[in-house]
């Protein structure tokens, strides 16, 4: 029998990204005989735990939050992969969201939802804020359009990087409200975590801005309860946090190999866009295209037939399809279905219908040609996207 190996997991475990994370590395580690994880999952740490100096660990993975606590990890001379993404432990591999991707998975979104008005919400000075700011503003400068980034005075900006951790909730600084009542509307917003725009949605409701009509936000991590309970529901980009863990699981057990691991930072794409009420909006210019998509949201998934939305919209296939075409760069159809598997989705994530039902539920008068549809567009059945989903 091979030895096993001792791994201290040293992550949070306050939060959905941090759990992810967690439940990847366990994952990993049930497939194998010569692993033997020891969790410590407090909210905060600054400094490691005392059985950690103690005892006899191989190997760690962990949220490095500071360069203090790296240099602690460092003096007990075993190799770390830090999933924080900060870099605060020298001369090891550190794993992060890619931030490229998913301000380009918001960006399309909000483009193709007929957007023309863009802005980043965050916390300036934070490494992921900083990252996804950056690459967001990068997409529109190359179409040669700037987005309005928010930018707190030095003082809100150095108490955002001292408190902002423990705030984890819905109390937001009066900065962030003077600039969202500013913003030309309607406006498309990407925080940079789904606590940022809860914060958002927070703000907005105490100012009296309507959500999404006037601004539509999509958040970051899919922290499902987080996202669920604002109101609207939040929108928010999904990261592959399991496939992080099991990456921080496969480099460690490389490097204990005796491999190489290159010591830099390497960036996971997140999975996609998870549609809720934040961004359930068309503000597409034409007239035409608005009330077209408002007939085809509140009745594609009663069945409505692409020539009854041309009826009801007044206009001929022909024209609708190219005006649709040009405005959000999708046919008629193409939009009833879209609106049909976002439905789907959303079903077989937060409910316990079948199959069967579920199809039903989104127009689908036959299961057959439901998962057929379903698998066509996702690559997976729904059976098996369901698994999936049960998994992280």
């Amino acid at each position: 029998m091979p030895s096993i190996r001792h791994i201290a997991l040293l992550v949070p475990a306050a939060g959905g990204y941090s759990r992810g994370i967690c439940r990847g590395v366990a994952t990993y580690a049930l497939e194998r005989e010569d692993v033997l994880i020891f969790p410590y999952e407090r909210a905060e740490f600054m400094k490691l735990p005392s059985w950690l100096k103690k005892g006899h660990i191989d190997g760690i993975i962990g949220f490095i939050t500071n360069p203090d606590l790296g240099r602690q990890i460092k003096s007990l001379g075993v190799p770390i992969v830090d999933v924080q993404g900060e870099g605060n432990c020298p001369d090891s591999p550190v794993i992060d969201t890619d931030p490229a991707i998913v301000a380009q998975l918001a960006a399309d979104f909000f483009t193709q939802a007929g957007f023309i008005n863009f802005a980043f919400c965050g916390y300036p000075g934070i490494f992921f804020s900083d990252r996804r700011s950056e690459a967001f503003r990068r997409i529109f400068a190359a179409r040669g359009q700037e987005i309005s980034v928010y930018q707190p005075s030095p003082k809100v900006s150095a108490s955002i990087n001292l408190q902002f951790r423990e705030m984890r909730g819905l109390e937001y600084e009066q900065a962030l409200a003077l600039w969202l009542a500013e913003l030309p509307k309607p406006m498309a917003i990407l925080a940079c975590n789904d606590t940022r725009g809860q914060q958002i949605i927070t703000a907005c409701r105490d100012l009296g801005i309507s959500m999404p009509t006037e601004i539509s936000v999509i958040g970051v991590d899919n922290d499902d309860i987080l996202c669920r309970l604002c109101r609207p529901t939040l929108t928010s980009i999904a990261p592959d946090t399991e496939g992080i863990g099991q990456l921080a699981s496969e480099m460690l057990m490389r490097i204990l190999d005796g491999g190489h691991v290159e010591p830099r930072l390497y960036h996971h794409p997140p999975l996609r866009v998870v549609e809720r009420q934040s961004t359930d909006i068309t503000t597409a210019e034409d007239p035409t295209v608005v009330s077209a998509s408002r007939i085809i949201r509140d009745r594609a998934c009663h069945g409505i037939s692409v020539e009854q939305v041309c009826e009801q919209a007044g206009c001929s296939r022909s024209t609708l399809d190219n005006l649709f075409k040009k405005h959000l760069g999708r046919s008629v159809a193409g939009e009833v279905l879209r609106v049909r598997l976002n439905r789907g989705m959303r079903l077989l994530e937060n409910t316990s219908l079948s199959v069967e039902e579920v199809g039903r539920e989104c127009g689908f008068n036959s299961a057959t040609y439901f998962c057929r549809f379903f698998k066509r567009e996702t690559g997976r059945t729904p059976a098996l996207y369901r698994a999936g989903l049960s998994r992280r």
